[in-house]
């Protein structure tokens, strides 16, 4: 009795141990038995379960739903793109130059810094004249001519709300980024500057005057950033929100009393003004720079 006794509790045994592999649950639904050799951040090790060649295969974690080890512990990755150790040695913070604003009168130059994955601040100063100024029409027929002349600054401060990185080449998830993703940035803008406007005379004459603007607006910016080999970036934006200012769209007096007219739009340079003050504010742009750490 007891020799048939322990002949099944050998049979017990050596079924358990043909059983005794780890399985991986795909996000397919496919499960692989397999043996785990080796768990990292972004991809893991593994030999198929009963195979007899030595071939070590890489899956990565993104497609893995979990592991069931042969001990009964179980390891998840639906949080892996949360694992700040996946970045680990990549570029955290970068400089930026507002790629079209010179085009426009102005020139912005932005730092960026990465707090944690999906999350980070951004500080941008714009210098309001470094850049290509307008000209303006003026006297009667518009016969005269001068530039606007514009001069001033105007800052920024916002903070990034990031979707998880994306942007995986081929499949590769180690090819993701900190820094890398859509996002939303609340930001303030304030600023000043001055430049030239026309005056414009009872008897339909012009002349050329000087404006002092100060504006300021609260938007919200929606944007995408790419990362190239941990070195360059691309961000383009757009944003909209509210601001105000106390820009005026023309001047004129009549005798000797002086008047001013509200303008229905404004472009302050760091953002645009839409009807009224104070009214819409929209922003747009796309940014270059370089990643640092």
């Amino acid at each position: 009795m007891k020799t048939l006794f322990l002949f099944a509790a050998l049979l017990f045994l050596s079924a358990i141990s043909l059983n005794a592999q780890d399985k991986i649950y795909r996000n397919n639904g496919k499960i692989i038995e397999a043996k785990v050799i080796e768990t990292g951040a972004s991809e893991i090790k593994y030999k198929e379960y009963k195979s007899n060649d030595d071939l070590i295969y890489v899956l990565e974690t993104d497609k893995i739903k979990k592991i069931v080890f042969e001990n009964g512990m179980e390891k998840k990755f639906e949080d892996n793109y949360k694992d700040p150790e996946r970045y680990t040695g990549q570029s955290n913070q970068a400089i930026k130059i507002n790629f079209f604003a010179p085009l426009y009168g102005y020139t912005e130059l932005s730092y960026e810094k990465s707090t944690g994955v999906g999350k980070g601040y951004e500080l941008s100063l714009g210098i309001i004249g470094a850049g290509k100024s307008q000209l303006l029409n003026y006297g009667s027929y518009g016969v005269g001519e001068v530039s606007r002349g514009q001069f001033g600054l105007f800052v920024s401060a916002g903070y990034k709300f990031g979707k998880m990185p994306d942007f995986i080449i081929f499949g590769k998830t180690r090819s993701s980024h900190l820094m890398q993703g859509a996002y939303l940035k609340p930001i303030v803008y304030l600023g000043n500057y001055k430049e030239n406007t026309i005056i414009t005379k009872a008897n339909t004459a012009s002349e050329v005057g000087k404006q002092n603007i100060t504006f300021g607006a609260l938007q919200l910016e929606f944007g995408r950033q790419w990362i190239f080999g941990d070195k360059l970036l691309l961000d383009i934006y757009w944003g909209l929100g509210y601001g105000i200012d106390n820009k005026k769209d023309s001047y004129q007096y009549y005798s000797n009393t002086y008047n001013s007219f509200d303008s229905y739009s404004a472009f302050n340079y760091a953002n645009s003004r839409l009807g009224k003050t104070p009214g819409v504010s929209v922003t747009f742009g796309v940014k270059v720079g370089l990643l640092i750490k």
